[in-house]
């Protein structure tokens, strides 16, 4: 796997002084755009603006677009955790709390609870306005660079 781009902070708008998410396969690019910036702790935190395309039926943010969310988090909040090897996401347990609106904007935090040779476990939060709206875990397998 070839090395990620140089990371590119946002100019403006909403997310100014943001990041783009390093990770740039199509499903992500469909979905997103995603933005990711540390908080005052160091700790990475990503963050999506809820557009009409992100809604359900009932006209509140999709439960697998939060789901989405939350497995790219995982990745980015053990992004120091995993520079030297790939992953793919072996668990994903979600805890759905409130709804996301129109025009939120939802940030996911989290931290990486353990870090062993080949599993790193991870857990977060989703948020819009500092309200819950999902609580999640994670774990990501490692894997090499050049294929899972």
């Amino acid at each position: 796997m070839a090395d990620q781009p140089a990371p590119i902070q946002v100019e403006d708008g909403d997310f100014k002084g943001w990041y783009l998410s390093p990770f740039h396969d199509d499903y992500v690019n469909l979905i997103g755009p995603f933005y990711y910036q540390p908080d005052e702790n160091g700790q990475m935190r990503v963050a999506l603006k809820v557009e009409q395309r992100h809604l359900n039926g009932g006209g509140i943010m999709h439960g697998g677009c939060l789901l989405s969310l939350a497995d790219t988090a995982l990745f980015i909040i053990a992004m120091d955790e995993n520079k030297t090897s790939g992953g793919v996401t072996m668990q994903l347990d979600a805890q759905f709390v409130s709804p996301a609106n129109l025009g939120d904007i939802i940030i996911a935090s989290g931290e990486v609870v353990r870090s062993g040779k080949s599993t790193i476990f991870v857990r977060g939060q989703i948020t819009t306005n500092d309200t819950p709206v999902m609580a999640f875990s994670g774990i990501i397998k490692r894997s090499s660079r050049s294929g899972a």
